[in-house]
């Protein structure tokens, strides 16, 4: 191999490290209620001469996922642009060189990918990047282990496969570090228009709670599409909304002060399956000798429903959380029910407290998988085509009358 070669493969691995965030953290911080991770898609001219400004005037930090092939095309960014909003203190994130739908291409074609828009950044003054963003939430295990062996320390997708999938924004999940791997962090909210109010926003906020941190995902302000377009009215009350909220707001590489990025899953992709359930669950007791128990759930999905549950009873909250229920374990039920089912476990005394929790299972709705089998790893749609069960709900604590 020339020298030359050899120095344009290891340059920038020595870059990524020096200037890693992981490489240098400290202790991680507390992370904060209502920390929110603010990301842009695709190299829009808006990015720096409307949303830099914007994002300055409150004292905000952004990562800019740039297709680096786009670059000096129509109502997209110069490299000029690219470089100023570097030396504005913004992050530069890789969203690739043309950005393909990257399951239906190699392992090699993709390594080429996220590697020509590194180099096309070196080339221009900026540094290598570290954060990586799936071109249209595209992702899969050999993409995940190419991103770590080139030295990245995170990815985003977006929300699916947990929530539905829409290309014209829509709600998400919170990324909880610790169980999702910073190669797969999701996104909580895309703004675009089909969810053009500021409802979607204020849930999103309102997740980032109890260590859980929101990534919000913008495009154009406004974008060439209009399916994923923010107009400029529309963003600053975002942005003004989010202040007045009181979020901290930054950058995906700024994660590294508050999440230790070495620490991942043995199965990255465990905490994906383990949602795919996708109920969220609302337990209510009748609470007297022989008490019931009811819920009200909600999906992620449309047309998914209920097919089966399994009530836990513990004789403490301790052993609730273990997924231990002493007192009572239906095991898997087979069932629609979800009012006053009665308790057919061990005998309750009146004066003692107890915990409970439920989960769910679901019926998958084969249409809708259908539909986005191509744009979802092939690996997660056969997942998503049994019945799984969703998380327990939080533990209830049950005081007889």
């Amino acid at each position: 191999m020339s020298l030359q070669r050899t120095a344009a493969i290891v340059l920038p691995l020595i870059i990524a490290f020096l200037f890693s965030p992981a490489a240098h953290a400290a202790d991680p911080k507390p992370i904060p209620d209502k920390l929110i991770v603010l990301t842009f898609d695709d190299a829009n001219a808006s990015d720096y001469h409307t949303v830099a400004l914007i994002l300055k005037q409150h004292g905000f930090n952004a990562t800019f996922y740039v297709t680096s092939g786009w670059v000096g095309s129509e109502k997209r960014l110069t490299w000029d642009d690219v470089r100023k909003l570097h030396e504005l203190g913004f992050e530069i994130g890789n969203h690739s060189v043309t950005h393909p739908n990257f399951l239906d291409r190699s392992e090699d074609q993709f390594r080429a990918e996220v590697t020509g828009f590194d180099q096309a950044c070196i080339q221009h003054g900026i540094l290598k990047a570290t954060s990586f963003g799936y071109p249209g939430s595209h992702f899969d295990r050999r993409m995940v282990r190419v991103l770590n062996e080139l030295g990245y320390t995170t990815a985003r997708r977006g929300s699916d496969p947990e929530a539905q999938w829409s290309d014209d924004g829509g709600i998400g999940i919170a990324y909880e570090p610790g169980l999702d791997d910073p190669f797969l962090v999701p996104g909580a909210f895309t703004r675009g228009s089909g969810f053009a109010d500021s409802q979607g926003l204020l849930d999103a906020i309102n997740m980032a709670n109890n260590g859980k941190i929101s990534v919000l995902i913008y495009h154009g302000v406004p974008d060439l599409f209009p399916h994923c377009s923010t107009s400029v009215e529309r963003f600053k009350a975002d942005m003004q909304m989010l202040k007045d909220q009181g979020c901290t707001v930054i950058s995906m590489r700024d994660l590294s002060s508050y999440v230790d990025l070495t620490k991942r899953p043995r199965d990255i992709y465990a905490p994906i399956i383990n949602r795919l359930g996708g109920f969220a669950v609302n337990p209510e007791t009748n609470a007297k000798r022989n008490p019931s128990f009811s819920w009200t759930f909600a999906s992620r999905k449309t047309n998914h429903s209920q097919v089966a549950y399994q009530i836990l009873v513990a004789s403490s909250k301790q052993k609730l959380e273990r997924d231990e229920g002493d007192l009572w374990d239906t095991g898997k039920v087979n069932s629609v029910e979800s009012k006053n089912i009665a308790y057919r476990g061990k005998r309750l005394e009146k004066n003692n407290d107890y915990w409970w929790k439920v989960r769910l299972w679901n019926q998958p709705d084969q249409k809708e998988l259908d539909r986005v089998s191509k744009w979802i790893a092939a690996e997660l749609i056969s997942t998503m085509r049994k019945s799984l069960p969703g998380p327990y709900s939080q533990p209830v604590k049950l005081e007889l009358n």
